[in-house]
């Protein structure tokens, strides 16, 4: 991780925003050829993966598909009677046997006596704003250094600065495209933070799936009764949770979305566990914290009322993949709820069921971290949320799964691990060496060194393994004395996520598109 360190920001037309954020920058690009087009879409997979599951190393993943897209073309072209496809399962195998238990045999668990090492993932994941870092672990302060532990970021204009409060909140590890699906585009109200978002909501609670949204036409009237009759605001935005929802409930809500004179209703999946009955627990979680009511077989949704669907709820912010309820929850029900799951956790019959048990308890009890982010223009405000949010999932993955010395320093070392482990004309090793070795090569060519420079860097580092290099300041040491260390998920899954997108676009045989229609493309983003 790290090749975007010393990158220039980006100024991003559509949502009008500043930012160093790979995954962001490539979530806005496109081409006006439909073949380029439909091979970038492709290539932003590996990018949206890593993001998804370690919040780091998007621009690594990026970095790494394309040199092992064209180390595979090259080595194929070179080798003609060797298949593309033996020449991927060749790549995949060793990075399977050979580089992932590598990285992780290298990590550095996070404990009580190495914690400064989080404070230099989140450095480096905010693109060395030592300020940043300080933020975000006065925020895992706040909450617990656990992988349990969350933290939301909000915006606010006034003098630059971060604000951290911790907050009662509930976060959900579940988010729109799996609630959604093809529809999720519909429902993102806030375009520049991607996301949902709505003010004191309600909560529907249903255990089982809703396949008819007129089980709900009585309650649904009620309330936009007291909306439009009564005046009374609150009863605007409404989320129903349950385990699934059929194709035409998605389709009415999409729908009625649209519609400024309707309710705000918005669909919401339970998340699963390897537990059974997971998702009814969640529920009654949820209902703990919201106020609300669960209804199933024993409650028939069709008696619902106002009054079932909770209260004290600030807001709620549904990302892609996660979602954060934020409000002032009944602390007789979290405590007794609590108590119910502390008895349940002392008779877990297994280390994963207690473990499952306490992430539960934390997510009810020890509430949320609040970072305010404060500037003086939304440009600002973004640039600095993208930097912000990158170091905070870079800490939780470091805590979950340790941390590696950084500035390419891990990818160099996988490089020479395949040059001694495998013989001379294996795809893996004429691919992924050269692909591995092409991270630090643009992390020098971002920061403006000439080749035979960047060659001299990554030579000293190939000489000493224990050495690493600091870009800003120009100096070789141990990554302890420099503060240069990656999130072990972000390397990982940033490895990962490119060999598997490249695999694909590296064996294709030929691409079937349509001509783009760039009158109707721009009237479907609103820009006309």
């Amino acid at each position: 991780t790290g090749v975007q360190t010393c990158a220039l920001p980006i100024l991003i037309g559509v949502s009008n925003s500043i930012t160093k954020d790979g995954v962001s920058i490539f979530r806005s690009l496109g081409a006006h050829n439909p073949y380029e087009h439909a091979v970038m879409e492709a290539a932003r997979d590996s990018a949206e993966k890593t993001s998804t599951e370690a919040g780091d190393g998007t621009t690594t993943a990026t970095v790494l598909a394309y040199g092992i897209v064209n180390g595979l073309y090259t080595f194929c072209d070179a080798n003609p009677k060797f298949s593309p496809q033996k020449a991927v399962r060749e790549i995949a195998k060793a990075t399977r046997e050979l580089l992932i238990p590598y990285i992780r045999s290298r990590a550095i668990p996070i404990n009580e006596e190495n914690k400064p090492l989080l404070h230099m993932v989140a450095k480096v994941s905010a693109n060395g704003d030592n300020d940043i870092a300080d933020a975000v672990i006065e925020a895992f302060d706040a909450v617990g250094f656990g992988e349990s532990s969350h933290v939301t970021i909000r915006q606010q204009t006034g003098d630059p600065r971060y604000d951290v409060q911790r907050i009662d909140g509930f976060p959900i590890p579940i988010g729109y495209e799996e609630s959604l699906m093809k529809l999720h585009s519909i429902f993102i109200n806030d375009q520049a933070q991607q996301r949902i978002h709505l003010n004191k909501p309600l909560f529907v609670l249903f255990d089982g799936q809703l396949n008819d949204l007129g089980v709900l036409y009585h309650l649904f009237d009620e309330l936009n009764h007291k909306v439009t009759k009564e005046n009374k605001t609150e009863y605007k935005n409404v989320v129903i949770v349950a385990h699934a929802f059929s194709e035409s409930v998605l389709s009415q809500l999409a729908f009625n979305w649209s519609a400024a004179e309707t309710l705000n209703v918005v669909p919401l999946r339970t998340p699963m566990a390897q537990f059974l009955n997971s998702q009814t627990s969640f529920l009654h979680d949820l209902a703990a914290f919201t106020g609300a009511k669960v209804f199933g077989l024993k409650d028939p949704i069709q008696k619902s009322t106002a009054d079932d669907l909770g209260s004290g709820m600030e807001d709620i912010e549904i990302y892609r993949f996660r979602t954060n309820i934020v409000g002032d929850p009944d602390a007789t029900n979290v405590e007794v709820r609590v108590e119910d799951l502390t008895v349940q956790m002392n008779s877990a019959e297994s280390i994963a069921e207690k473990t499952w048990l306490q992430e539960r308890i934390g997510k009810i009890s020890n509430g949320i971290a609040r970072l305010t982010i404060f500037g003086g223009s939304s440009g600002e405000l973004k640039e600095k949320h993208d930097r912000v949010e990158d170091a905070v999932l870079s800490c939780r993955s470091a805590l979950a799964h340790g941390a590696l010395p950084g500035g390419c320093r891990i990818s160099i070392d996988m490089a020479l691990l395949l040059c001694e482990k495998l013989e001379d004309g294996n795809p893996a090793r004429e691919v992924l060496v050269k692909a591995l070795l092409s991270l630090p090569h643009k992390l020098l060519d971002n920061a403006g060194y000439l080749e035979e420079e960047a060659d001299k860097v990554i030579n000293t580092l190939i000489d000493d393994e224990n050495l690493v290099y600091d870009i800003e300041n120009q100096v070789f040491g141990k990554a302890e004395e420099l503060g240069l260390f990656d999130s072990t998920k972000a390397v990982e899954e940033s490895l990962v996520n490119a060999v598997s997108i490249a695999s694909v676009l590296g064996t294709m045989g030929g691409i079937v598109v349509h001509p783009r229609d760039a009158v109707f493309e721009r009237e479907e983003v609103g820009l006309d």
